[in-house]
């Protein structure tokens, strides 16, 4: 037969001996740890900012391909507008505008008669 007995240790006045080995060590760790999630954290930022600045580039492509598309249409529509007959047939049809007839043509930097070109002013008179 065993006999126990129970002894009551009060330990409230111990005060426990810092280790500086273990407190080095433990300040080591905590170092390389924050400088790992320092270099992970960078990575992956810059990771993230390479496919974002992927995504702009793709769309200011798409937004290229689209102005040339539009400069493209515009310098048509242009050409069109610019067409001699086009303008030509509004003339005549909307303006009730008429080909000019020999002799109504005049130079208006040379003077009929003169040695050479003088200026001429204009006048609001009809011609006769």
């Amino acid at each position: 037969m065993d006999i126990y007995f129970i002894q009551q240790i009060d330990n409230s006045r111990l005060v426990r001996m810092p280790d500086p080995r273990r407190r080095r060590e433990q300040r080591v760790q905590l170092v390389a740890a924050v400088a790992l999630f320092l270099l992970v954290f960078a990575y992956a930022w810059q990771r993230f900012e390479v496919t974002r600045l992927g995504y702009e580039i793709e769309a200011a492509r798409q937004q290229s391909v689209q102005l040339q598309q539009w400069n493209q249409g515009l310098t048509l529509q242009e050409a069109a507008l610019r067409d001699p007959h086009r303008i030509y047939g509004l003339a005549e049809a909307d303006l009730g505008m008429q080909t000019a007839q020999p002799g109504q043509i005049l130079a208006l930097d040379v003077v009929p008669g003169g040695s050479g070109p003088a200026p001429v002013m204009a006048a609001n008179q009809p011609q006769p």
